[in-house]
């Protein structure tokens, strides 16, 4: 676990504004390298803009705060879902599976321990056509 001295260090470095902003990536990197070393990524490719800014563009990128993925093998979705958790020592009840062109993970219900929201829907203007 990094202290928030760290954190703010490489938010000095990375020249960022938004602490809060540095954890979620610092988060991200760890799901992403955890995925890779249990070898869910032999299963699923990592696409969307949060791959774009940190395989392309760094700091410089869009922030983004989702990781998408596509399946690059015949393992179903739900496998790859139960992967992911199980490294996470969560369980699927608490999330729902979105599949599409890619597996989208959405969080249903707040998680009360760690206190994080579920993502909101954003209304359209009305009278647009």
């Amino acid at each position: 676990m990094l202290s928030i001295e760290q954190i703010r260090r490489i938010a000095q470095q990375s020249g960022a504004r938004d602490i809060s902003k540095v954890e979620t990536d610092i988060v991200l990197t760890y799901l992403l390298q955890l995925f890779h070393e249990k070898g869910i990524t032999k299963h699923v490719a990592f696409k969307g803009g949060t791959m774009l800014r940190k395989m392309f563009f760094g700091a410089r990128g869009r922030y983004s705060t989702d990781l998408d993925f596509t399946r690059r093998t015949d393992i179903t979705d739900e496998e790859v879902m139960d992967m992911m958790l199980g490294e996470l020592g969560l369980s699927r009840p608490s999330l729902s599976l979105r599949s599409g062109q890619g597996l989208v993970l959405h969080r249903q219900e707040p998680c009360r321990q760690s206190g994080l929201r579920p993502r909101r829907k954003r209304k359209g203007r009305q009278g647009q056509t």
